[in-house]
């Protein structure tokens, strides 16, 4: 049995999607908070609705989903789990059977009947004896007449489709619950129910995964298979607190099993944790559990409970697969990689699928962030990867999404990967671009990784090259340009997929010369040598530091209006075999010798500076306005770094000055922030 195709409409993070999952490995990536997770609680919570195994399932889960509570159970609280209040939350899930399982189902159709019937009563937990005189009575062999009726008219398409659609819809105003097809829910339910207490059919692994350590209270029989039960849906954070209980029931119950589960912890080391090995199961001279691994090149002897989180971790966790979900089952898993190295990380989804999805059967839905287990769902035939973009918006991903932009992405730093990790890759020019945007404004970027390309040359050149394969109708993820102006407006624009904003003023540190802010900052003792006692006296230093920035911005621009070529090796020269690249520098020589003015010093120097004289009283007039946008930033916040004798490095007087522009609302933070919004569409 696997879920081929799940549709949920308004449940919690989730507007309406629908999506085919794979009868494998199904991995579902995405940005932070975009409701990877609610996918899995949407299908655990069918799962306990419509077909429960426990008779406080239904109880446990809403609880555990805050839709109910364990001081008021006559009552729940469905709005907690709807988007919208005024409209229905739908959850629907297909299910795809096999020959075999159907064959049970038809085989047992008498005691799904009576089952069914049962449930309708409201009695579906009941001792069926106690029903003996209802299913006696006229009303009792009318509802089996009826149900059996319903039954064999499921059967006929279900033998030929092989398929069941269960599913739920609730009502956050009156907190009613109905299921659109009674009849398959029970089927489903019974495949779970006749196995013994210790295998499920539906597992939910979640994140929050609290392992035992040291001695646990061991309990057989009654309280025990029901603890069973439980932790494989309705609590599963129980069955990590249930592992020692595992094992040793595994040790003194059956020969077989002690090893089969010498066998299931063998595989796992040897898989994943390489390196090691298992030495011994046993009961310890002090009548404690004592699973004892052994490195493989030091012969050293370490208790399970030694091992690293991340060993430990994934070790149990698979332990759990191995002895509790059923041939046939389905694995919900919630970042398996938790407290992985990436080593690890790299085999886990190989591992899942060689020794428990392709022999066994079972489905594995995960969430993750692990690039690494990204990078192997694309490489490996056997998994469906699914990319949630927002919340109405699920999509497959394909092999062919390793395109050509990958190229373009990876000269700046980032990766295909991580473009399905976020809504949005951000490129910006240095380290304090990024520092100011995430300091800054986390609430724009929160779903968005922020990378520093180190220069605007590399920038541009990528653009034009990813918006190049965006016109020849290849898809491309949402990229967006974030660069300074330096003077030099650039004549590229946006596209579709790919935006681009220029700072109108120099650079990024132009928009923290907030004189209010950084004044703030220079009074207080803590944070510099010397305070400085005015608002006023601030602003006349900052003034000052900017003004002397005027001869060497000058002489620069004058200089490079002269157009002087550079003798300068450039990569064009180097073409050629050496006769050709003899030929090329040569010729470079002579045009920049040719590009040079044959005059004196006294002659050029005069000339020069009296260019840049006109130059800078020009400029000044200028600058008596608008100095804060043309400076350069970047050394003015240096320069005062320096002047003002601050108690922390240039990075962290950046970063606060950021932040307290962030506390304050101050009128430029409010600026920029409007800014970024336009520019950031998800």
């Amino acid at each position: 049995m696997h879920i081929s195709h799940i549709t949920i409409k308004n449940f919690r993070a989730l507007e309406d999607i629908s999506f085919d999952l794979g009868p494998r490995v199904n991995v579902i990536v995405g940005p932070n908070g975009v409701g990877k997770t609610t996918i899995l609680q949407a299908a655990r919570l069918l799962k306990a609705l419509s077909a429960p195994r426990t008779q406080h399932e239904v109880q446990q889960v809403l609880i555990s989903l805050g839709a109910a509570s364990p001081h008021f159970p006559q009552r729940i609280f469905l709005n907690s789990l709807a988007r919208d209040l005024s409209r229905l939350i739908e959850i629907r899930c297909s299910f795809t059977l096999t020959d075999e399982e159907i064959l049970t189902l038809r085989a047992s159709s008498p005691e799904i009947v009576r089952n069914i019937a049962t449930a309708q009563l409201g009695q579906g937990f009941v001792n069926p004896a106690a029903l003996i005189q209802y299913f006696d009575s006229p009303q009792g062999r009318g509802a089996i007449a009826s149900i059996s009726a319903q039954l064999e008219q499921t059967f006929t398409p279900l033998e030929r489709d092989k398929m069941l659609l269960v599913g739920i819809t609730l009502d956050p105003a009156t907190g009613q619950i109905n299921s659109p097809n009674p009849i398959n829910a029970p089927l489903i339910g019974f495949l779970d129910q006749r196995l013994p207490p210790s295998l499920s059919l539906f597992s939910y692994f979640p994140a929050d995964r609290a392992l035992p350590m040291g001695e646990v209270n061991l309990q057989l029989g009654g309280p025990d298979a029901q603890q069973q039960l439980e932790s494989h849906n309705s609590q599963p954070q129980t069955k990590y607190l249930r592992l020692k209980n595992l094992i040793i029931n595994s040790l003194v119950i059956e020969e077989k099993d002690r090893t089969t589960i010498h066998e299931d912890f063998q595989k796992i080391f040897s898989g994943l944790l390489r390196g090691r090995t298992i030495k011994a199961i046993n009961i310890n001279e002090l009548g404690l559990l004592s699973v004892v691994t052994e490195e493989v090149l030091t012969g050293r002897l370490i208790e399970i409970d030694s091992l690293s989180s991340g060993e430990k971790n994934i070790a149990l966790t698979f332990l759990l697969v191995a002895r509790s979900v059923a041939k046939g089952g389905i694995a919900l898993f919630d970042e398996p990689e938790l407290h992985l190295n990436p080593a690890v990380s790299r085999d886990v989804l190989s591992f899942m699928i060689e020794q428990y999805s392709a022999p066994r059967d079972i489905q594995f839905i995960m969430c993750t962030h692990s690039p690494e287990i990204l990078s192997s769902a694309f490489s490996n035939e056997n998994c469906n990867l699914l990319h949630l973009k927002s919340s109405s918006n699920i999509t497959r991903v394909g092999k062919s999404a390793y395109d050509e932009h990958a190229d373009a992405l990876q000269r700046l730093g980032s990766s295909v990967t991580e473009s399905l990790m976020y809504e949005g890759t951000v490129f910006v020019e240095g380290e304090s671009d990024v520092s100011f945007l995430q300091n800054g404004f986390p609430e724009i970027f929160k779903r968005y990784i922020i990378k520093d390309t180190g220069g605007r040359r590399e920038i541009e050149r990528s653009i034009t090259e990813i918006q190049s394969i965006e016109n020849g109708e290849k898809k491309v993820p949402p990229i967006y340009f974030i660069f300074d102006h330096d003077g030099a407006p650039t004549n590229l624009s946006s596209s579709k997929s790919v935006r681009i904003h220029q700072w109108q003023r120099r650079c990024v540190e132009n928009y923290m010369i907030d004189v209010d802010v950084i004044a703030e900052i220079l009074k207080d003792p803590e944070n510099t040598h010397s305070p400085i006692e005015s608002e006023g006296e601030v602003q006349r230093m900052m003034r000052e530091l900017a003004y002397q920035q005027l001869d060497s911005l000058v002489a620069k621009d004058i200089y490079e209006s002269r157009k002087y070529e550079t003798p300068s090796i450039h990569r064009e020269d180097l073409k050629g075999d050496i006769k050709e690249i003899t030929g090329s520098l040569f010729g470079r020589m002579t045009k920049s010798r040719n590009s040079m003015p044959d005059v004196e010093w006294e002659t050029w120097s005069q000339s020069f500076a009296t260019q840049c004289s006109m130059k800078k009283e020009e400029l000044q007039q200028l600058w008596e306005v608008k100095w804060r946008d043309l400076c350069d930033g970047k050394r003015l916040i240096s320069d005062l770094h320096k002047a003002a004798k601050m108690k922390m490095s240039e990075a962290a007087f950046k970063a606060k000055i950021t932040q307290r522009m962030r506390d304050t609302t101050s009128e430029t933070w409010q600026a920029v922030k409007g800014i970024l919004q336009d520019f950031i569409v998800p």
